[in-house]
């Protein structure tokens, strides 16, 4: 398959699950990027978009702000805003950034402290946060990346040393640890899967 087809064919199974499951969720998604904000963007950062993340912002330009935009695994899409507001830019070279290195993901578009940038270049998935040096994942593609996401949500994950699960709250995709909760105020807060059921809220 295509790359980009493939970029296409993973975000389509990630939202169709949204729409089915987490319709909150779903609603937030931002229509697909227009062409004159990828030129003004390509622009004011100094490279070309890959086509992967060009497929991906074409379907769908990250979310509107909302109370849990986290859905990938604790990291919201980002809007073409969004990323500029991510990217170094003029203080990259001091944080080891390349210029080719274009975020599309954080933990919180508001406050970003990590998240996961798409390389130009090679097309690759790096992750990047505050307190380290940014990598790359030399093995993860964009469409790797959102297939791993795609696939959390339909078929239970093993998860022999705890973590966080997708659950569903109020219509929301929100990830969180069965066994260690983070939100405790989310009252009804579910796993997906049946696999991750009977220790939500365990200490």
């Amino acid at each position: 398959m295509d790359p980009r087809e493939d970029v296409a064919h993973q975000w389509g199974r990630l939202t169709s699950w949204l729409r089915r499951h987490a319709p909150a969720t779903h609603a937030r998604l931002r229509p697909p990027v227009t062409p004159e904000a990828l030129a003004w963007y390509e622009k004011r950062i100094g490279t070309p978009l890959h086509d992967d993340l060009k497929t991906l912002w074409g379907t769908n330009e990250g979310t509107y702000l909302f109370g849990f935009p986290g859905f990938l695994d604790g990291d919201a899409p980002l809007s073409i805003d969004g990323s500029f507001f991510c990217h170094p830019l003029e203080h990259a070279r001091e944080r080891g950034w390349e210029r080719t290195w274009v975020p599309f993901a954080c933990n919180d578009p508001t406050d970003p402290y990590s998240g996961l940038f798409h390389d130009a270049e090679t097309g690759r998935v790096g992750y990047w946060t505050e307190a380290e040096p940014p990598q790359v994942w030399k093995d993860t593609t964009l469409a790797g990346y959102l297939r791993k996401q795609a696939d959390a949500l339909y078929e239970a994950a093993p998860r022999p040393h705890g973590g966080d699960v997708p659950g569903v709250w109020n219509g929301l995709l929100v990830w969180d640890d069965p066994g260690h909760r983070l939100y405790h105020d989310l009252d009804g807060w579910r796993p997906v899967h049946e696999e991750h059921r009977g220790h939500e809220g365990d200490a």
